[in-house]
């Protein structure tokens, strides 16, 4: 039995406890006779006994015996008391008795000694039925039948059906204990092989598994725990280090006086502890681990280049007894004894020292070299101050959190829609000189909070790094939004449109990647004097700007979409009143849902014509990235393009089922469920025609273009549980039609040809489509192709 396991049932506990008063009752009476029989000085306290009278029932108990002198009466009484003391020890050892709680030893007493109590106890009742039984009753025999079994057989036999099953119990700790011991024992011939620790006996020794079960990835801090390293190679130096930057207290133990250098000066500065000891067995093991009281061990002499290497039997005892205390362990070169691994770590740098940012690749235990490979490839493929931008973003969500408990799990999606801020800003007097009606703290705070998150999501790491603590304060401003949708000190500088000196650009920035941007929006990012960037923006393009251009991104978080709408076109007004070149650059194309519309009007109300460039809108590239035609002869006659978020962050009107029409939505996902509900519902409200069947083809779209798109092809019934398998990617739209299957494989261009009874069986088709084992409902494309990588990266 592990010291580790549950403690016996506390059922046995209660037994014991019921047993220790009956039979100490029961062994009185017979050590006490002829006082304790009807008549005697103390017969009152074994009056049950006496008005039954019991001794008439079995002599055993009577004047018979007594008279006859027989032996058998207070010999059993004798053994009651043994039996009593047994009881006595296991409920003291089960539940009193002082002990450390982390070996918790008494769990190897306890049932040992109720164990021996239980099969004395059987085995003594069942002494008692042979000795009536061999000598005919002579006993209890008198007695009528039912006399017979209710008074005696059926008490008795409790007495031995109880302590068999209580023997039963107990028994199997101490088996499991003796087991343990005669198979890790590191004298035994018999060590465990990797498949006996997963319950399989029948495997080799040196056989390793081909595949090991997954790991789970986690980020932990032993600050002030006591760890354990085994060894005092190089590498138990590397480790110590490592424990020592994450403030946790190092053991180093050692088997030897001979240690490498780095581990003496290790020691010689007080830094580690070391500890010498030739532990050999699990108890040795156990009581090493609970006087230092250690949360993590790590043995590192395992290693083949160790001068004396521990023997698998030696690491096996050490992996064991660490499971059994539930101590997370690490043995080198051995990843099947290993509860953990240590990846290959990269810490950036920070502003003033290493950042909070570090990468960790693992290849649990089947190659170091390759782990440390691979960080290296990943390090150099990330901005040298991607770690700055870590610790402002940091510093970004404590001041957003600085007054206010608010969750960062509770808020929904990154882009759930919320209501409109309804005023300028929360202290902000309105046109008529009103104090505007000011939001709650904890209102502000939730704001300010989703705002970190856009941030995080959609700013470069070159902006976030270089954002000062003034920036910071200013980004989480609250904005709001004015009926008329101006900022009011704008309407003094209308009239003096002659004294503009500068221009303004509208730009679409396309679908993500920089080389679908077109030729006239690069040029003017790369003479532009200032760059109004909407969030959306990829840092690939606004990395094209230079670093002498003035940057801004907007603050479009939910619930202050107005709000930051106006700031920009402020900013852009004010810039180009002082002669810059102002470039707003907006995701996809400015006139397709960009508001482009509404800023042209703005700034020719201020008296500046802007200049609108073109950019390819991700309502048609985004399909054709992936292999999807928005119309297509035989499939889809038509396309109807529409928003899944209206003004204010209301429902819009969409429109009704057409077979032959594809309606490609973009800014719904994150209301994909009641826009769902709103196509599929037999109830026409909200919708403007037919209803969708639930079957109907839908592709949902992530981040376009980029190395990292998605699309998730499903069916409208079927599409919310798989969103729910998959992290969020925003920006995405959705693709509700045929169209979504028209390309897929060999080809459906006859959709329109097909009868509707027909359409279930082919959407199932397509969906098992290129999917092996089990089909879900849904199926996911991730990445760009080859072919596709080279031809953003110029290369064709």
């Amino acid at each position: 039995m592990s010291s580790s396991a549950s403690p016996p049932p506390l059922w046995i506990s209660f037994w014991m406890l019921l047993t220790t008063f009956i039979v100490s009752w029961d062994a009185g009476y017979c050590l006490m006779r002829p006082r304790s029989f009807s008549g005697g000085d103390l017969s009152w306290i074994w009056k049950p006994y006496n008005d039954f009278p019991y001794g008439e029932i079995d002599h055993l108990y009577g004047w018979k015996a007594f008279n006859e002198r027989d032996g058998f009466t207070a010999a059993q009484a004798l053994l009651n008391i043994v039996e009593i003391l047994l009881a006595v020890d296991y409920l003291y050892l089960r539940h009193i008795s002082p002990r450390d709680k982390r070996l918790q030893k008494y769990h190897a007493v306890a049932p040992l000694i109720g164990f021996a109590g239980a099969v004395m106890t059987a085995s003594k009742t069942i002494l008692y039925f042979l000795q009536e039984y061999l000598c005919g009753w002579c006993n209890v025999g008198h007695n009528d039948r039912r006399t017979f079994w209710m008074v005696w057989v059926i008490p008795n036999g409790t007495w031995i059906i109880l302590p068999t099953i209580v023997s039963i119990v107990l028994g199997r700790y101490i088996a499991a204990a003796l087991e343990r011991d005669a198979i890790y024992s590191p004298a035994s011939n018999s060590l465990p092989p990797a498949e006996f620790l997963a319950g399989k006996s029948d495997t080799t020794l040196t056989e390793e598994p081909t595949q090991l079960s997954a790991a789970l990835p986690l980020t932990f801090h032993p600050r002030a725990l006591s760890v354990l390293i085994v060894g005092s190679n190089r590498l138990a130096a590397t480790r110590a280090l490592s424990f020592l930057e994450a403030d946790a207290k190092v053991f180093l133990l050692t088997t030897s006086e001979v240690v490498v250098k780095e581990v003496k000066e290790l020691e010689e500065s007080g830094r580690i502890s070391l500890l010498q000891s030739a532990a050999s067995n699990s108890v040795v093991w156990s009581e090493l681990l609970a006087k230092h009281d250690i949360s993590l061990a790590c043995v590192t002499d395992t290693l083949i280049s160790t001068p004396s290497r521990r023997s698998f039997a030696s690491a096996t005892v050490i992996y064991q007894t660490c499971l059994s205390l539930h101590i997370p362990i690490n043995i080198s070169d051995q990843p099947l004894l290993s509860t953990y691994t240590f990846p290959s770590v990269h810490r950036f740098a920070g502003a003033d020292g290493p950042s909070h940012l570090q990468v960790a690749v693992s290849t649990n235990g089947q190659g170091c070299r390759m782990s440390g490979r691979i960080k290296r490839e990943i390090v150099s493929r990330l901005p040298a101050d991607v770690g700055k931008a870590v610790d402002n973003v940091g510093r970004l969500r404590t001041r957003a959190k600085a007054r206010a408990k608010i969750s960062e799990e509770d808020d929904g999606p990154l882009n759930t829609p919320v209501p409109q801020l309804s005023t300028l800003s929360t202290s902000r007097p309105n046109s008529d000189g009103e104090v505007t009606q000011q939001l709650s703290e904890e209102e502000q705070q939730l704001r300010r909070m989703r705002w970190v998150y856009q941030m995080s999501e959609y700013y470069s790491f070159e902006h976030l790094a270089k954002i000062s603590n003034e920036e910071m304060d200013k980004a989480l401003e609250i904005w709001g939004q004015r009926d008329e949708g101006y900022l009011p000190h704008h309407d003094a500088k209308v009239a003096n449109a002659s004294e503009k000196k500068g221009r303004i650009l509208l730009i679409g920035s396309g679908p993500g990647h920089p080389g679908l941007l077109t030729m006239a929006a690069h040029t003017a990012l790369r003479t532009a004097t200032l760059v109004l960037s909407d969030k959306l923006v990829p840092a690939e393009i606004l990395a094209l700007i230079p670093d002498s251009t003035k940057l801004h991104i907007a603050k479009k978080f939910p619930g202050n979409a107005e709000g930051a709408q106006n700031e920009m076109m402020e900013l852009a007004l004010e810039g180009a009143q002082r002669g810059e070149t102002v470039v707003r650059l907006k995701q996809g194309d400015p006139f397709v849902y960009g508001r482009g519309g509404e800023e042209v009007l703005y700034f020719r109300q201020h008296g500046f014509e802007s200049t609108v460039i073109p950019g390819i809108s991700s309502a048609l590239a985004a399909p054709l990235m992936m292999g999807i035609p928005v119309t297509q002869r035989g499939v889809a006659e038509s396309l109807v393009l529409c928003t899944g978020v209206g003004r204010q962050g209301k429902a819009v009107q969409l429109p009704g089922y057409v077979k032959s029409r594809t309606l490609v939505m973009l800014m719904g996902v994150a209301r994909i469920s009641q826009i769902i509900e709103v196509l599929t519902c037999s109830i026409a409200a909200g919708r403007d025609g037919a209803a969708y069947p639930p079957h109907m083809p839908i592709a949902v779209i992530e981040r376009a273009s980029s190395p990292d798109q998605r699309v998730i092809l499903s069916t409208l019934e079927k599409i919310q549980p798989a969103l729910k398998q998959v992290d969020e990617r925003p920006p995405g739209m959705m693709l509700v039609g045929w169209a979504a299957l028209a390309l897929e494989g060999k080809g459906r261009v006859d959709v329109l040809d097909r009868a509707e009874d027909c359409e279930v069986e082919m959407v199932e088709s397509w969906l098992a489509e290129g999917q092996e084992g089990e089909i879900k409902g849904w199926k996911i494309r991730e990445g760009l192709n080859d072919e596709w990588r080279g031809i953003l990266n110029g290369i064709i």
